[in-house]
């Protein structure tokens, strides 16, 4: 019996146990510290979120005056982590290499607590024709370096008579992390090679699971949060051309990924993710490569390590009659790259905003089943595409609600950046920079670097957390091309397309939410007790004959699941029955 080895794509072990939740809460942490110029202070500790004591990964904090540093970071809630102060010194010259000093050490954040799980640890069913099965498994959240098996039980029958399904509760812990394979004693399953692309380039296989989820399915060598139907078909692509109805914004063909069983799953609507300059997006990319996006998107949302989405490539109009340089810019701003006629190129971005807004959103909202609203919609692009998803997020924020920053030439924009108003918003931001970038408009690595972090900077003094609304990458030597866009997109897709932020139809099957009445109800009111799980929508139905019910809509849920308290006035009449109806959003 061969054991699985271990993926390089897992996240380091820690040696420190550290409690996971998807639950997060924000906490405010700061130091008054004159640490010297060049010297930036980050916070390090042995939990995922706070660097996994890798100095690379510490969350950098924002300098303010007084030499105060200070930044909001969410974290499990009730862990109280462990973390110190470190100093380090964030030149492109020596980031990768630079000495860290700690400034105090033996610290620990106070998270507030939430309510438990309505479940205790993971559940997973499998699919397989197998006569036993087991699971094999480690939280690397938790840095467990020991794998441990558990038997799974048979539950039922599975697609044909020659399959089973089995079912293993109680698996690690909620919200963490699990790496996993399956065997019968005997044979192993393990996941699927991931694509040739970027990311994985340099791994061998047998290669294992990973995934965050607490419920779900394992069938055919994929994970979903939701019993999956016989087959599954493949992501697909499809085009639309799309006219424009806005002045010097041409129209285009824009190209479409579907993923996996978007034939089957009709009851489904998806998040979207809309890429700039699509030439190079989808394998086998244009003239500077490829971000491999489609498949690296079929990868990780098959893994359960992204919600399934539709991804979007929207070409430049270079070849339209248009000018990327000034789709992707901000109004107010210029910009001259030095050529034969040294042209200036003055920014029309809220332009070409308009033109997603108005044609390219409507487009996939009417002829596909988009989620729609900002909080499902994705807005991504490199170098000046990273410019413009930012300018489109901060200033379209009703229509996105997540922008991918890879490389932004920020350079290229001052006044944009100066006169712009920075306000606390809802939109989440990426941003990702390598410390050897450069371009044909700006060859100075570090003016990228140094742009990236000033951004950083700027959206934490308004109070934006880490991990919640704002991640920044850096990338030790990384370039100005697609293939170091293309290495950060499974960390990029994590986050903005959690599918800790989707209902789990599973868990809603498996542990439905309860509903609880308070003793003492009277005419004059009921106090009910209720159980809620993210993305899902409730309903109270309330009967005195079990043939006319009343039904009355209930506030969702803001976490992966919490509990809610509701007073219903006036009180029920006299052999009242009262039901809670939860289904997730359609």
């Amino acid at each position: 019996m061969r054991p699985p080895v271990s993926s390089l794509l897992a996240v380091l072990c820690l040696g420190v146990a550290v409690q996971a939740s998807p639950v997060l809460r924000d906490v405010e942490l700061s130091l008054t510290n004159d640490v010297g110029f060049g010297n930036e202070v980050c916070v390090l500790g042995p939990h995922p979120l706070l660097g996994g004591n890798d100095p690379l990964k510490a969350v950098k904090l924002a300098w303010n005056p007084g030499n105060v540093w200070r930044g909001t970071i969410a974290l499990p809630a009730g862990a109280n982590p462990g973390f110190k102060f470190v100093r380090r010194f964030f030149a492109t010259t020596n980031w990768s290499g630079g000495a860290t000093t700690d400034l105090l050490t033996n610290q620990t954040a106070l998270v507030p607590a939430h309510v438990p799980a309505p479940w205790n640890g993971k559940t997973v069913f499998l699919h397989s024709t197998w006569n036993q099965a087991n699971i094999y498994y480690r939280d690397l959240t938790a840095g467990q370096t020991n794998w441990t098996t558990m038997p799974m039980r048979n539950v039922g029958a599975g697609r044909s008579a020659s399959e089973k399904l089995f079912r293993a509760d109680g698996v690690a812990t909620v919200g963490g992390e699990l790496e996993f394979v399956f065997n019968d004693g005997a044979s192993w399953l393990n996941a699927p090679a991931p694509p040739s692309a970027a990311p994985y380039s340099g791994l061998a296989g047998p290669f294992n699971f990973r995934t965050t989820l607490d419920v779900f399915f394992v069938q055919d060598q994929q994970v979903f949060n939701y019993r999956p139907p016989l087959s599954v078909s493949a992501p697909s692509f499809t085009t639309r051309t799309i006219g424009s109805t806005v002045t010097n914004i041409p129209g285009r063909t824009i190209t479409i990924q579907l993923p996996r069983g978007y034939a089957e799953n009709t009851w489904k609507r998806y998040p979207v993710v809309y890429f700039h300059d699509g030439q190079n997006v989808f394998f086998p990319g244009g003239p500077f490569g490829t971000w491999d996006a489609d498949r690296i998107a079929a990868h990780e949302s098959g893994q359960g390590r992204m919600r399934e989405a539709i991804l979007v490539a929207i070409p430049n109009g270079n070849a339209l009659g248009s000018d990327r340089l000034q789709e992707y810019l901000p109004n107010g701003d210029t910009i001259t790259l030095y050529g034969s006629n040294s042209v200036i190129h003055p920014g029309k971005a809220a332009q070409y905003a308009q033109f997603l807004v108005d044609n390219v959103l409507p487009t996939l909202d009417f002829n596909f089943r988009t989620l729609g609203g900002a909080a499902d919609t994705v807005v991504a692009g490199s170098s000046m595409g990273g410019l413009a998803s930012d300018y489109i997020g901060h200033t379209r924020g009703d229509r996105f609600g997540a922008a991918g920053i890879f490389s932004p030439a920020y350079w290229a924009a001052p006044n944009y950046l100066t006169n712009r108003t920075l306000t606390l918003q809802p939109l989440r931001r990426y941003i990702y920079m390598g410390t050897a970038e450069s371009s044909g408009g700006e060859s100075n690595s570090n003016v990228y670097w140094q742009g990236a972090l000033d951004a950083y900077n700027s959206y934490l003094q308004v109070g934006q957390a880490v991990n919640r609304s704002l991640i920044f990458e850096g990338g030790a030597g990384g370039q100005h091309n697609e293939p170091n866009w293309s290495r950060r997109l499974p960390s990029f897709f994590a986050w903005a397309l959690d599918p800790w932020r989707e209902a789990n139809p599973l868990a809603l099957a498996n542990f439905p939410p309860t509903l609880r009445i308070e003793p003492g109800a009277s005419a004059a009111g009921v106090t009910l007790h209720r159980q809620r799980l993210f993305g899902c929508r409730q309903d109270l139905l309330s009967t005195t004959d079990f043939a006319a019910w009343q039904t009355n809509a209930l506030s969702p849920a803001m976490d992966a699941w919490d509990e809610a308290t509701n007073t219903v006035t006036p009180g029920p009449a006299p052999g009242s029955f009262w039901s809670l109806r939860t289904l997730p959003r359609p």
